[in-house]
C-alpha cells in the first residue's frame, strides 16, 4: 500500500464536511424564528453541525499524519531552524484533531440523543475533550519524544508516559464512538424502509470500521511501554480502514442527496430508453415523410452517442410521429379493416394491445398508400383514431407511443396488413 493512501481518505472527509456545511447552512437559512431561539444545541441542525466539524477535523488529521506530510514539514521546519524535533509537530498536532473530531462525536451523540436543548451536555463534552487535551499535553511532554527514522521515539524513563498518552487516546475515541454507534443503530431500527434507513445503517457500519480502527492503536500503546518506539504516522492496514471508514461514513451521510441526484439519473434513462424505443416507428414515418423532422439542434457529439437532454429529445420525437399520424389521416385505406379482420384470425393480438394493433396497423397501411404514390383522400374514413397532440403528462404519452412502436414493429398481424396493402392496388382519390 503506497503512502499516499491516506491522502483520497483525507479527500473522503474533507469533501464531506464541505457538504455538510453547505447544508447546515441552507438549514440555518430555512430555520424559523422560534427554531433559532432555542440555540441549536441540539436537534438536527446541530446534529448535522456536529458531523461538519468531525469530518474536518478528520480530514486535517489524515492529512496530517500522512507520512509524505510528516516527512516534508520536518524537512521544511529543519531548515527554519524552529524546533529540536521538528517532524514532532504534525504528529502531535494530528493528534489533537483525531481528539478533537471525536470531541464532535460526543457533541453528536448528544444532539441525537434528545430533541431538546442540552446546553449542560454540551459543555460537559467540551469540559471532557478539554481535560483529555490537557492530560495528553501533560504526558506527551513528560515522554519528551523524538522522531527517528519516521517512529516516535522515548528515553526508558518515558515509556510509561508515553504509553499512557496512546493509552488516553485510544479509550477515549472508543469510548465515544461505542457511544455514537449504538444511538445510530437505535434509529436505524426504528426508522421505516428508505434512503434514510440505509444511511444510518451506513453510518453503523462505518462507525464499526471507525472502532477496528481505533483498537487498530493498541499496538502502538504496546509498543510505547515495550520498545520506547511506535510509528510516527498511519501505516498500510491502517489506510485501509481509515479509507473503508471514511466510505462508509461519507456514503451515510450524504443520504439525504441521494434522492436529489437519482431522481434526475433515473428521469434521464427513463426518457432515453423511450427514446430508443420509439426510433423504429420514428425511422420508418421519417423516411416516408421527411417533412415531419422538425430543425434539428446542433450537435458537439456524435449522433450515435445518447442526446445529452434526453427529455427534450423525446419531446421532438413524440411531436414528430404525432405529425406523421396527422398526415396520415388523409390516407388511410378503407380496406384496412378487413385486411386486420383476416391478419388477426391467422395471429390473434393479445386482448390488451388490441386498441394499440389496430392503430399500428392503420399506420402500416397508410404508409404503404404514401409510398406509392397515392393522392390524399380529405374525407377517407379513419380506421384509427384521431391523433391528438401530446399530452400534458410526458411520460404516459411515451409510455402510449412506446406500446404503439412495440406492436408496429413485432406484431404479425400489423406486417400482415402492410404485405396485404402493398400487394393491393392504391384506390384512387
Amino acid at each position: 500500500m503506497s503512502e499516499l493512501a491516506l491522502y483520497p481518505v483525507a479527500a473522503f472527509f474533507v469533501f464531506n464536511a464541505c457538504h455538510l456545511a453547505r447544508s447546515t447552512r441552507d438549514a440555518r437559512n430555512a430555520r424559523s424564528p422560534r427554531d433559532g431561539a432555542r440555540g441549536g444545541w441540539a436537534g438536527p441542525g446541530a446534529a448535522t453541525r456536529y458531523a461538519c466539524y468531525c469530518t474536518a477535523f478528520l480530514g486535517a488529521a489524515l492529512l496530517l499524519l500522512a507520512p509524505p506530510t510528516v516527512a516534508g514539514a520536518a524537512r521544511l521546519l529543519s531548515l527554519a531552524g524552529l524546533l529540536a524535533s521538528p517532524a514532532l509537530l504534525p504528529v502531535l498536532l494530528g493528534d489533537a484533531l483525531h481528539l478533537c473530531a471525536t470531541g464532535a462525536i460526543a457533541l453528536l451523540t448528544v444532539a441525537l440523543a434528545s430533541a431538546e436543548p442540552a446546553r449542560t451536555a454540551v459543555r460537559r463534552q467540551l469540559g471532557v475533550l478539554a481535560t483529555v487535551l490537557a492530560l495528553c499535553a501533560v504526558l506527551i511532554t513528560a515522554a519528551d519524544p523524538g522522531v527517528t527514522s519516521g517512529d516516535l521515539t522515548v528515553a526508558p524513563a518515558g515509556r510509561p508516559y508515553l504509553a499512557a498518552y496512546n493509552a488516553l487516546r485510544t479509550l477515549y475515541i472508543a469510548y465515544r464512538l461505542t457511544a455514537l454507534l449504538r444511538q445510530v443503530a437505535r434509529r436505524a431500527r426504528a426508522t421505516a424502509r428508505g434512503h434514510r434507513r440505509t444511511g444510518l445503517r451506513l453510518l453503523t457500519l462505518g462507525l464499526a470500521v471507525g472502532l477496528v480502527w481505533d483498537a487498530w492503536g493498541i499496538d502502538d500503546v504496546v509498543d510505547a511501554a515495550t520498545s520506547g518506539a511506535q510509528s510516527a504516522g498511519e501505516d498500510s492496514a491502517s489506510a485501509v480502514l481509515g479509507l473503508l471508514c471514511a466510505a462508509l461514513l461519507a456514503a451515510g451521510l450524504s443520504t439525504a442527496l441521494w434522492p436529489a441526484v437519482l431522481t434526475p439519473v433515473r428521469g434521464w434513462l427513463r426518457a432515453h430508453r423511450h427514446y430508443r424505443s420509439l426510433t423504429p416507428l420514428w425511422t420508418e414515418l421519417h423516411t416516408v415523410l421527411p417533412e415531419i423532422a422538425l430543425a434539428p439542434a446542433r450537435r458537439l457529439l456524435p449522433r450515435r452517442l445518447p442526446p445529452r437532454d434526453a427529455q427534450f429529445a423525446l419531446y421532438r420525437r413524440i411531436i414528430e410521429i404525432h405529425d406523421a399520424r396527422l398526415i396520415l389521416r388523409h390516407h388511410l385505406d378503407p380496406r384496412t379493416p378487413q385486411w386486420l379482420t383476416a391478419a388477426a384470425r391467422r395471429f390473434p393480438p393479445p386482448e390488451a394491445l388490441v386498441a394499440a394493433t389496430a392503430e399500428a396497423a392503420a399506420l402500416a397501411a397508410a404508409l404503404e398508400r404514401v409510398a406509392a404514390g397515392a393522392v390524399p383522400a380529405p374525407a377517407a374514413p379513419r380506421a384509427v383514431p384521431p391523433a391528438e397532440p401530446p399530452c400534458a403528462a410526458l411520460e404516459s404519452e411515451a409510455d402510449r407511443l412506446v406500446d404503439l412502436a412495440r406492436v408496429y414493429t413485432t406484431s404479425p398481424a400489423v406486417a400482415a396488413v402492410r404485405m396485404y396493402a402493398r400487394a393491393a392496388r392504391p384506390l384512387p382519390s
